[in-house]
Order: structure tokens, then C-alpha cells, then sequence
């Protein structure tokens, strides 16, 4: 399955893109990769970042990095005020615009990328009657509220829907319900979005007209189904795979995969001097080196890579790569069967195995596939990831220590800086501070696993995504076309299936950027007709089509 990244990381993609592609000193620092050309794993998965800025225009300070006044227009189109390379004493300088950003949600690493914002507070006041969601559009403050009987109302219809057969993944040899992502689940989270929210930001389920809010929940769906239900898996998987190694370099399913992938660091994304003033100093998350854990969840096709993992160097001194090739492994009622790891394998008995290059025990049904230290990119018994320059990783990561931030959840929250924004701002950091928090006792930034740990609260894996949804969906408007409107207008023509126009346009927010792919210059909107047809079908299993 795909991992997204957050904007920050596309953007800089984007920016070593066009050095690699304009400039004689090469890509320093970043994401070299083939212009917006946005990979997709097993030809699945494309999502891209929004062209909506708060820039005006920007320019080349410095002939630094190869940067020039055409590749700083491009790339900070991308970004928000003082994100580097467009702030931060980054080589670009640019005059202020007029798109405020709304609250910033926890972005995501699916191999691409969702769209991030800078963080604002708004102090709102939530009644027994409506529940507000205060977002920024074009620099004017407009307050979406749910009144309570329309909730209860949107709630009511989500019970009572036929969601048989809705949340399904593709095993290779049919289809069969995700016993991840389920119906009930969904509903709680949505309801902890509408009413407690994060911050200011609550998900809109309507204003007197419920028929709303169940269409702006149809549409998220729409868009989880596509991007990760289908796969049924909630941690981020291993893709770096023979193409994405020779586009990026390093190792054919490095282990250091779990550091970052096509070019990333997940544990060096870093929030935007903004946030980190909102957060009193620092947003992100520290990155602690003796942290220790194994995914939740891999890919499931022949031969996959196993979950990630981080360790110390003190017990995992090289990192190893997958070999998806060798040796076949017996099935369970075959000769010569070994029973695979339960998924609570004490960790040092694990790495022991990883260390000894162990084969055939790391998940339920694996048909081929073990570890080795050499081979296809790997050098003196360590298989590197791929270089990051620009997080500071000149070169590949040949350890995984530190490495514990890939992307987690319905659409994947990424990195240190994410998973921080998540403690701050509904996790346990925000109870110790004294703020409203909807897990208290959950640290995100102790334990990033708590999103897929089957222990944790069900609809946590939701509540991740629903934060990106109200934060870079709900607010947008462009060129004429706003989210909310729109969503209005084809509810109130009657709900036409025929009509994609408001479907499309949700989409290309997600997948493009924009509501109009390929109109901002990311390309096609990638599975239009998927999108719209798990559109249809949440709208049926609510009774509204």
C-alpha cells in the first residue's frame, strides 16, 4: 500500500525536482525525484498537495542549492508562510498573499501527498444547541455549525445504514470486508469530530439540512476507500520496490524503508516556526533512539515486504533488506511449515531473527520472502534507504534506529512533526496542558503505534484522517469553486448521479491539490471513476440514492 507524505515533503520534492531538472549543482537537500510525475504503488495510488498558497510571489535570495526565481515560484505555490525552502532561511523569499490558512491538520504518507495548513487558533464557544467549525477562507472567517438536532439526525441515518459490503479489500483472489476499518467505528469517530472536534475544527454534518453533512461524509469515504481500504492495511507498507530504487537509489525493500522512503525522513519533518510558537517551542514530536517497535500491518500480495520496524543500533546494527524472491515458504498444512510470529513477538526475540537473517515467520500466510544483508543495493551488510538530503540525510540510512514515524491511519499521519501535532492537540499533551482532549491518556509521541494498535480505541484510526478532511477539504475554495457550496448545490439539484461535478471536484482536492485536475499542474485525477463509484455506494448504504 501507498504512503502519503506530508505537504512539506511533497513540496520539497517538488523543489528538488526542478533543481535536479534546472540546475548544475544537482538536488542538495531533498526529494529528487521525476517532476510531478506522483508514484503510485501497484498502480493504485496518486494523491498530490493543494496549489492554493499563502504566498504572493516568491523569488531566488541566493543562488543556493541551485534555486532560481522559477523554481522558487513554482515550488512555494505549494507551501505556507515559512515553510522551508520558502521561509526558514530557505533560498526563497516571498511577499505575503492573501489566502489565510485554516487550522493545521496532521498530514500523511501514503507515496504522495494531502494537503497541510498552517496552524491558527480560534477560541470558540460550543453550546448545547450547535456545534462550530470555525475555518478561513480567502482571509474571511466563516463558522460552519451543525445545530444538535441535525447531528443526532446525521448520526441516526449512519445506524441505521446497510454498510454491508461498503469497507472491502482486494485479496488478490476477491474481495472480502475490512475487519480494519468497519462501519461502527466510522460512526463514533465521526461523531467525536462533530462535537468535541480538534481545536476550533469540527467536522460539518449540516446545518438544518442533515442531507449535508451525510454527503460531506460520503465523500471522505469515498476518498478512504480508494486510498487505503482497499488495501485493508493501517500502517504505512514497504514500496520501495526495484523502480522506486532506481528513480531514488538505496536498497529494494530496505528495512531503513522505515526511516523514509523516495527521499524522506520521517523522524526530521519538522512544523513550521508558527506552529512551533503555537505549541509554546516545539510541535514535533523528540525523537528518542531506544524507541522500539513492529507495525500492525503489511502488504498482503505474494512475497510482500514484512511490517516495518524500528530498533537501536545496539540491536539492530544494520539494516536489511527484503527479499521477496527467496526461499518459497511452506503453507500451514505443507511440509515443512514454520509457524510465523505472533503479532506480539517480543521485540528482542524478533530482531534476533532479523539479525540472522530469518525467512518465513514474519506474518499469517507468507509465501515467500526473508531477510538478507546483501544484494541489490546493498553495501558491506547494511541495505540503505534512499538518501534525504534535504531533512539533513545526506545519505541512505544504513540503521533504523529513530525510525518509528511512518504513516499510520485511514489516510496516513506522518512523521514527527504530525504525530506531534496530534499529541498537542487531542493526545495526551494537551491534557497535561490543560486543553480539551479527546485521548488523554494516549501519547502519540511515545508510542505512534497507538493508531493501528488493535487495543486502542477503534474509530482512532478514523479520527486521524477526519482531522485532514475538516482541515484542508472542508475549508477549500479556488477559482470560484467552494467545497461547501458545491456540495450544497448538488444536494439541493437533487443528488444527480449523473452529475460527477462535485465528486470530481472533492477528489482532485485530495489526489491533485485542486478541484479541477489537471488545470494546477499535477496531472489527471487518478481513479475519477473509483472515487465516484465508492461514492455511490456509501450514498446508497445510507438510503440516499
Amino acid at each position: 500500500m501507498p504512503s502519503p507524505q506530508s505537504i512539506m515533503a511533497a513540496a520539497v520534492l517538488m523543489f528538488a525536482t526542478l533543481l535536479q531538472q534546472g540546475a548544475s549543482s544537482g538536488c542538495r537537500g531533498g526529494v529528487c525525484s521525476s517532476g510531478t510525475a506522483w508514484l503510485q504503488l501497484h498502480g493504485s495510488f496518486n494523491k498530490t498537495l493543494s496549489t492554493e498558497s499563502s504566498f504572493g510571489s516568491c523569488v531566488a535570495s541566493t543562488t543556493e542549492l541551485g534555486a532560481t526565481d522559477e523554481i522558487c515560484a513554482q515550488t512555494c505555490s505549494y507551501l505556507e508562510v515559512g515553510q522551508w525552502p520558502c521561509g526558514g532561511n530557505g533560498p526563497c523569499v516571498c511577499s505575503q498573499g492573501t489566502t489565510a490558512a485554516p487550522t493545521v491538520a496532521p498530514t500523511t504518507t501514503m507515496r504522495s501527498t494531502t494537503v497541510a495548513a498552517t496552524t491558527t487558533t480560534t477560541t470558540t464557544t460550543t453550546t448545547a444547541r450547535t456545534t462550530p467549525s470555525t475555518t478561513t477562507r480567502a482571509g474571511t472567517t466563516v463558522t460552519l455549525s451543525t445545530p444538535s438536532s441535525t447531528l443526532a439526525r446525521s448520526i441516526q441515518v449512519l445506524e441505521s445504514s446497510n454498510s454491508d459490503g461498503v469497507f472491502m479489500y482486494d485479496t488478490g483472489n476477491g474481495w472480502l470486508p475490512s475487519d480494519i476499518y468497519t462501519w461502527p467505528d466510522m460512526i463514533q469517530a465521526v461523531r467525536l469530530m462533530a462535537t468535541s472536534g480538534v481545536g476550533s475544527l469540527k467536522l460539518w454534518l449540516g446545518d438544518t439540512n442533515h442531507l449535508y453533512g451525510l454527503v460531506n461524509v460520503a465523500a471522505f469515504l469515498a476518498q478512504c476507500m480508494q486510498e487505503t481500504i482497499q488495501y485493508n492495511a493501517c500502517d504505512e507498507n514497504n514500496w520501495s520496490d526495484k523502480a522506486v530504487v532506481q528513480e531514488a537509489g538505496g536498497s529494494v525493500y530496505s528495512s531503513a524503508s522505515a526511516c523514509g522512503q523516495l527521499h524522506q525522513s520521517y523522524q526530521d519533518y519538522s512544523c513550521s516556526p508558527e506552529e512551533d510558537a503555537l505549541a509554546g517551542g516545539k510541535m514535533a514530536c523528540d525523537v528518542d533512539p531506544n524507541m522500539e517497535m513492529r507495525a500492525f500491518t503489511q502488504a498482503g500480495w505474494y512475497g510482500a515486504p514484512a511490517k516495518l520496524f524500528c530498533a537501536p543500533r545496539s540491536k539492530v546494527p544494520k539494516a536489511p533488506r527484503w527479499d521477496y524472491s527467496a526461499p518459497w515458504c511452506a503453507p500451514e498444512d505443507g511440509y515443512g511449515h514454520v509457524p510465523p510470529f505472533a503479532d506480539d513477538v517480543p521485540l528482542d526475540e524478533y530482531f534476533e531473527y532479523v539479525n540472522g537473517g530469518g525467512s518465513c515467520k514474519d506474518y499469517q500466510g507468507i509465501k515467500t520472502g526473508g531477510w538478507t544483508f546483501a544484494g541489490d543495493g546493498c553495501v558491506d551488510g547494511a541495505c540503505p534507504n534512499s538518501d534525504a538530503p534535504l531533512f539533513g540525510q545526506p545519505e541512505g540510512r544504513e540503521d533504523v534506529e529513530g525510525c518509528c514515524w511512518w504513516g499510520r491511519g485511514v489516510i496516513q499521519t506522518t512523521g514527527t512533526c504530525n504525530f506531534g501535532k496530534l499529541n498537542f492537540f487531542m493526545g495526551k499533551r494537551a491534557a497535561d496542558e490543560g486543553r480539551s482532549s479527546i485521548y488523554p491518556q494516549i501519547d502519540f509521541c511515545k508510542n505512534p503505534n497507538s493508531i493501528c494498535d488493535p487495543s486502542s480505541p477503534g474509530e482512532l484510526k478514523w479520527v486521524a484522517g477526519m482531522f485532514y478532511w475538516l482541515n484542508a477539504v472542508q475549508p477549500y475554495t479556488s477559482g470560484g469553486w467552494d467545497y461547501i457550496a458545491e456540495l450544497k448545490k448538488w444536494v439541493d439539484n437533487g443528488m444527480q448521479q449523473g452529475d460527477r461535478s462535485f465528486i470530481n471536484g472533492a477528489s482532485g482536492i485530495v489526489n491533485r491539490g485542486c478541484h479541477n485536475p489537471p488545470n494546477c499542474g499535477t496531472g489527471e485525477l487518478h481513479a475519477a471513476t473509483e472515487r465516484a463509484q465508492n461514492f455511490d455506494k456509501v450514498l446508497k448504504a445510507m438510503g440516499l440514492m
